[in-house]
This record gives C-alpha cells, structure tokens and sequence, in this order.
C-alpha cells in the first residue's frame, strides 16, 4: 500500500509537471496557443492626451475670461494703470478720467461707460489687476495685439522715465526728446501742449537749435499754449537759424513766401533763406519740406545769384 501510494503521488506529480511545462512552452515560444473564445469589445476609453487637451482647453478659456474682464471699456485694451470705478470695472485711469471729466464739463448725467448705469466719480487704483496682467503677459498666457500693445505701452513708460531722469539732470537731448514726446503722443503720452513747451524751453535756454526753433515756432503763431508774441518770435527764429537750425531757415523762407508775422513776399529773401536751410548742419526739417526747397530754387536760379 505504501509503494502504491508513493506510485500514486508520482503519477500526480508528473502530471501537474507536464501540463506546466505546456503552458510555459505555449507561452514562451512560437507554437499556437490554445484557441480562446472570443472577447467582447470594451469601449474605447479616454487616452491621457485626451484628457490633457480637454484641461488645456479649460484653462486656456479661463485665461480668456481673466482678460476679458481686464479690458478697459473705453480703450479697449489691456489697461497698464488700471483703477475700479464705482461700477465695478476695471478701466484705464486716464481713459475713465477723461471720460468723466467730459461729460461734467457738458453737464450729461455720468453713467458706466459698460453698463450704462448711473454711478459716481471715486476711481481706486486697482494693483491686483495690474499684477495679474502682467504675470498674464509676461508669462504667455495673454498674446495677440491687446497683448502687444500692453508691452509697447510698458516699454513706453519707461523710455519717459529714462528721459525725464536725463533731462532732469540737465542732458539737453534728452530735453528736446522730452519736448517732441509731448508734442506728437509719443512713446504712450497723451498730446500736452504745455508740457512740451516747457522742455523745448528748457533746451532752447541751452542754446539747443532745434528746441530754439521749436519755441520761436510757438511764440510766433501762439501755439502750443503759448501767447503769441511776434517780435519775440521772430528774434528766437532767427537765433535758432544762426545756430544751425534747418526748421528755422524754413519757417523764415516760408513765413516770406506766405507774408506771415508780419513779412513781406520777397522772393530774395525766400530764396536766402531756402538756400540757407540746404547747408544748415543741423538737419531738422522734414524730407517734403527740403523737396520744396529744392523745387522752388530750381525755379528761381536768377534770384539766387543775385
């Protein structure tokens, strides 16, 4: 009985030894497994990418509202310095300053530029919306033209503040930069006659030609808020020529050729002056204005010679 028992529990053991080594042969070489039912077909679950995209999407329409939000009613762009009014929105501060201030001065009941809404003139300086733009564009999040336009605004102040920290400490270039910045809405400043005045001012007391024909310019006409004041005028001008100016040798030949300040027509004159401005080493005039210069001593080579 033992020795059958033992025969017994080799059989078994053989058994169970070869059918592993089946299945490990089927497994691990190329014969055919055995044909298994076929399964029924699951459906498609998402892929990682997929789910990558559909948050990217989120976040990209999150973004947009922020922006959204941000924009300056008025301007229609990313404000550089923003405040909230009493609507509750977010505006340039120049832009909803200025718009007040119209429609006080012509007595219109002040209402949101956004909502139409009645409201009042307290604006707070909104700091957090400011930083968020700019962490928002600097980081990429926010591009595109409203984008765009916020770093040409930014990079705008700063070229102002370079400017006024020079011409405050007596760099006349810098002045008569100062100057043209006002004049033109250069650099992301609203136009300011005065202010542009007063540096062309600064320059001209530093015997700049070009700030000195600028001034002469103003006092001649009562530009720039400016009173006019001829005589003064025309002495500035005629400094401004003598110390090189191209714009002031023009303004003399055209003020001649019009009988302006109080000048007469005198094609001599025009002419000196017209040939004065195409030698001045001070190159301060526009390209049209040295066309006409040209075109007009061609047509008159007798006055000339005299």
């Amino acid at each position: 009985r033992r020795n059958e028992g033992r025969a017994g529990r080799a059989r078994c053991s053989n058994n169970s030894y070869s059918h592993f080594t089946e299945l490990f042969t089927a497994t691990t070489t190329n014969s055919r497994p055995t044909k298994m039912p076929p399964s029924r077909k699951r459906a498609a679950q998402p892929s990682a990418a997929d789910g990558t995209a559909e948050e990217a999407k989120r976040y990209r329409s999150a973004i947009d509202e922020m922006a959204d939000e941000c924009v300056c009613s008025i301007t229609q762009e990313l404000p550089v310095d923003p405040v909230t009014a009493e609507d509750g929105r977010i505006y340039e501060r120049d832009a909803i300053a200025s718009w007040i201030e119209t429609r006080q001065r012509g007595g219109q009941p002040l209402r949101s530029p956004a909502t139409n809404e009645a409201m009042g003139t307290k604006l707070v300086p909104s700091v957090q919306a400011r930083n968020a733009i700019k962490r928002m564009v600097e980081s990429g999040a926010i591009t595109g033209a409203k984008a765009d336009a916020w770093k040409a605004r930014i990079e705008g102040e700063k070229k102002v503040a370079e400017l006024r920290q020079k011409a405050e400490a007596g760099d006349v270039l810098a002045m008569k930069d100062l100057g043209f910045a006002y004049r033109d809405a250069l650099h992301g400043l609203k136009k300011d006659d005065p202010l542009s005045y007063f540096w062309f001012k600064k320059a001209a007391e530093l015997d700049h030609p070009t700030s000195l024909a600028q001034c002469g310019h103003a006092l001649l006409f009562g530009r720039d808020g400016v009173a006019k004041d001829t005589a003064r005028g025309l002495l500035t001008i005629g400094y401004a020529a003598a110390k090189g100016s191209a714009a002031a040798c023009n303004l003399l030949a055209v003020c001649h050729k019009r009988g302006l300040a109080g000048l007469t027509a005198d094609e001599h004159e025009i002419s000196r002056w017209y040939s004065k401005m195409s030698v001045s080493p001070v190159r301060d005039v526009t390209e049209n204005a040295r066309e006409q210069a040209a075109e007009w001593l061609r047509e008159h080579p007798m006055v000339i010679e005299e």
